[in-house]
């Protein structure tokens, strides 16, 4: 009779779980609920665009490094990737009371575990234009204003200390090799864990007493960006007066080959802290 219990309980679990709606991804929602990664896009362009404007001084952004990327007309490729994972489990107890008296009883107990986890990613690769972004901004066609912070991706990102570390590289490689030419980059990861343990409630019949707590709950975000630099088509040529925005340049095949190196060093890495820390 305790075990068929169980089995329903288990059923009855399993079918609630199922009905869950997916976990969802953490980035704002645009104006008819959609998920949107337009302000972190938007973001990284306001961050190029403080890199290289001529309006704030040099001590706000030093000429050296607005020369450095207007005149090397470097190209930006972007790895954007979000990954969720919602995992979730029961640890329910039935207890078989059978009552000798109203002043005593024996109980038989059973435990089991039910559990259930989904996750999904979103990933994708953008290339901005560092000429693109700044004669729009110079010629008022997109300000490039730096949005709200409605998600970690969209707050402070730092682009501008690879920008300044790589300027004052000595020594960088500005040749045309197969790693691309005058090539650096960086990447930011955010990881937002939000977990709760042991919860009620339990309940009792004359018969059972069940199902017991609720062993754990867990939503975890990883955002992710992976950002390359590397010199553009026009690399040495200087900026003539602008007249009209510059159109963005044709895929640069450099900074998608180093964007791919650092992926590759990072899955690298993470298997081997795995391999060196196992679960």
């Amino acid at each position: 009779m305790m075990r068929t219990v169980l089995y329903v309980a288990a059923g009855l679990s399993v079918s609630i779980c199922s009905s869950c709606a997916p976990p969802q991804f953490d980035v704002p929602s645009d104006s008819v609920g959609q998920p949107t990664v337009a302000t972190i896009i938007a973001r990284i362009e306001c961050e190029i665009r403080d890199m290289v404007r001529d309006d704030m001084g040099d001590s706000y952004v030093p000429s050296f490094h607005r020369k450095f990327l207007l005149n090397g007309d470097y190209d930006v490729e972007v790895a954007l990737s979000l990954d969720v994972n919602e995992a979730g489990g029961l640890a329910p107890n039935l207890a078989y009371i059978n009552p000798i008296s109203k002043a005593a009883s024996f109980m038989f107990g059973g435990t089991a575990t039910l559990s259930e986890s989904r996750a999904r990613n979103f990933s994708e690769n953008i290339q901005l234009s560092v000429r693109n972004i700044y004669s729009e901004w110079k010629l008022h066609a997109n300000l490039h204003d730096c949005p709200a912070s409605n998600t970690n991706l969209a707050g402070t990102l730092e682009l501008g200390d690879a920008v300044a570390m790589a300027a004052l590289t000595p020594n960088l490689d500005t040749k045309q090799t197969l790693s691309g030419k005058g090539v650096f980059g960086s990447s930011d990861q955010f990881i937002v864990t939000k977990a709760i343990n042991s919860l009620g409630p339990t309940w009792s019949l004359v018969h059972f007493k069940g199902p017991g707590p609720l062993a754990s709950l867990s939503h975890v975000n990883t955002d992710k960006i992976t950002v390359s630099f590397a010199q553009g088509p026009n690399a040495g040529r200087p900026l003539a007066p602008l007249t009209a925005v510059i159109p963005p340049n044709p895929p640069n095949f450099s900074a998608n080959y180093f964007l791919q190196q650092q992926l590759t060093s990072s899955v690298l890495t993470q298997l081997l802290m795995l391999q060196n820390n196992p679960p």
